[in-house]
């Protein structure tokens, strides 16, 4: 069984480029079968949405794919606005949103340990009209802010509900800078 590696960033930027599946076996030497495998891969990894990989025909082949995964090559989009994150659990844990990709956030004002999985919400009601975002996530960096007493940390979406993925991409989308 041969294994194709491929770069997730390129493969997303071609899949969002409108490439249909026949291109993408071209371009990337895969089967029917590994293209899906490719597909499934991203879904899983919350890279991209089931809406966003739609129409393929049933696939054939024998071939697997390794998607590089690498955070840092996701875009990072800063945000233009004050977005209010907390931890419903503890409520003195609020803080804000500095940064934000599909599959994490950069947080200023709550604390937590490397390693540590929080459920967290995006107050996004100003904002979008289908109300709080929520996710958990590992944090994955922490370090102390500018201002005594102050935190800044970096946290992995774990896991999501795919209405909530569809909100954290709209509030993306709004308040982003490009």
């Amino acid at each position: 069984m041969k294994k194709q590696v491929i770069d997730a960033k390129k493969i997303v930027s071609d899949i969002r480029a409108g490439m249909n599946d026949a291109e993408l076996m071209k371009r990337y030497g895969l089967s029917a079968k590994g293209l899906e495998s490719a597909f499934n891969k991203l879904i899983n990894a919350r890279i991209m949405a089931v809406e966003e990989i739609y129409g393929h025909p049933s696939r054939t082949g024998q071939d697997s794919v390794i998607i590089v995964d690498d955070l840092r090559q996701l875009p990072r989009h800063y945000l233009s606005v004050a977005v209010t994150v907390y931890d419903p659990h503890n409520p003195d844990q609020a803080g804000e949103l500095r940064d934000i990709t599909e599959k994490g956030i950069g947080i200023t004002g709550i604390q937590a340990r490397i390693g540590e999985i929080k459920t967290l919400v995006l107050d996004s009601r100003n904002f979008l009209d289908v109300g709080a975002i929520w996710f958990d996530a590992e944090c994955i960096w922490m370090q102390p802010g500018t201002t005594p007493g102050e935190w800044q940390g970096g946290f992995q979406i774990k896991k999501i509900d795919p209405q909530d993925l569809k909100r954290l991409r709209e509030l993306i989308g709004l308040f982003s800078l490009k």
